[in-house]
């Protein structure tokens, strides 16, 4: 009797530990599901926060974009480089191959300044006026338009049927300044299949908007540059007209000067500082007495001493001026020789401004074959043996062997015209 109450005992105890088995089985399996279940959500995370990085890190590189296009505008006085830096900047945004950049002419139209993607055709024919197409009346209302198939869009103007763009999905947006539209960017999606996003649309947007300062202030510089220009230029010729033996000698100074510059394959915006020194090289001689200025006897060592000043006056009147503080330094020096025996401080070689050393030149030679109170000009010929003797000495040798060349061309330029 006992050892049936055992067994029965030992029965129950393992029927109650198998009991226990399949219930910390069956507990464990949800247990080992909903681990399962966690870790694909947190793989799912994983995954999300790891496209959301990549997403920002996108965003930082786009804006980074658009803050280096703002350094590398920063100075640039021409709207074909600015533009050209915008294209490049607006595709690496988008990641496009294809876009183009459009101002508005005189004749209130749109043309293509800088383009990258498409044909020479396009970027040559291309011309609309304000409200025609998609780009003007982009331009006319101020107001982005988007095309989702260039193909179909009857809006869109093409010149040749047989220029086509890279892909069909295609965004224009203007370059405002305040109300006022001053160009058009347009781009084509990177792919047929990609459309643009709002996160594409605001970027571009801000890109626009820098580009349009950009443009806008490069137009005011250069209509307070021109505007400068001809005050000075009447200035200039005003001392000219005072004598009559150097009438249109800054003129003449100017044009020789920037032929020289142009031949030096130098920047633009120091061929043009070369030119205005050219110009403005005897402005000091307004603060010189006229009974001095225009003499026709031999001026005293007193008197030559006064004339001597002209430089500095010259740089004292042009200095303050922001725009001319460049210029100014030319001006001052354009009488030092080469052999550092010139005035005013008696400089010599490259430590003379590059500008002051061709102005040097050009008034040598213009000096001498025109007309002065104490003799009649000197043959072309003549005066550059002169030069040549002075090469090296009163002159940079260089800039003398650029300037001959230029006159040889000159001549053979005026004996072809002869006989035409």
């Amino acid at each position: 009797m006992l050892l049936n109450t055992t067994n029965i005992l030992i029965s129950i105890c393992f029927i109650f530990a198998l009991a226990l088995i399949i219930y910390f089985f069956i507990k464990n399996r949800k247990l080992y599901s909903k681990i399962g279940e966690l870790k694909q959500q947190i793989n799912s995370a994983e995954e999300k926060l790891q496209l959301h990085t990549m997403d920002i890190d996108n965003l930082i590189m786009m804006l980074a974009s658009i803050h280096e296009f703002g350094v590398a505008a920063t100075g640039l006085l021409s709207k074909e480089e600015v533009s050209k830096i915008v294209v490049d900047t607006a595709c690496s945004i988008i990641h496009s191959d294809a876009a183009s950049l459009m101002l508005i002419n005189s004749e209130n139209e749109l043309y293509i300044v800088s383009s990258k993607g498409l044909s020479e055709t396009i970027k040559k024919e291309t011309k609309i006026k304000m409200g025609d197409g998609i780009a003007g009346r982009v331009a006319s209302t101020g107001r982005y338009i988007f095309v989702e198939n260039i193909e179909t869009d009857v809006r869109f103007l093409r010149p040749n049927d047989n220029d086509r763009y890279v892909s069909k999905s295609f965004i224009s947006v203007p370059l405002k300044v305040k109300s006022k539209v001053v160009g058009v960017l347009n781009i084509n999606s990177p792919t047929n299949k990609k459309q643009f996003t709002d996160r594409d649309l605001k970027l571009i947007t801000i890109l626009a908007d820098q580009a349009a300062l950009r443009l806008d202030n490069i137009e005011l510089f250069n209509n307070l540059q021109a505007f400068y220009f001809e005050m000075v230029q009447t200035l200039a010729r005003a001392i000219d007209a005072k004598d009559e033996y150097t009438h249109d000698h800054a003129d003449r100074a100017r044009k020789y000067a920037k032929e020289i510059a142009v031949k030096m394959n130098l920047p633009h915006t120091i061929v043009r500082n070369i030119e205005y020194a050219a110009l403005m090289h005897d402005i000091g001689k307004i603060g010189i007495a006229d009974n001095i200025l225009l003499k026709k006897d031999k001026l005293t060592e007193k008197e030559l001493d006064i004339l001597k000043t002209h430089p500095i006056i010259g740089n004292k009147i042009l200095a303050p001026v922001k725009f001319l503080s460049s210029v100014a330094p030319m001006v001052l020096y354009h009488q030092e020789w080469y052999d550092g025996s010139g005035y005013p401080e008696g400089l010599e070689k490259e430590e003379i401004p590059l500008g002051a050393r061709i102005v040097a030149v050009i008034d040598a030679y213009d000096a001498m074959t025109s007309d002065r109170p104490y003799r009649k000009a000197l043959p072309v010929k003549v005066a550059v043996e002169e030069l040549k003797k002075g090469s090296g000495i009163q002159f940079d040798p260089k800039i003398v062997d650029i300037f001959i060349d230029i006159l040889k061309e000159e001549k053979n330029i005026k004996n072809e015209q002869k006989y035409q």
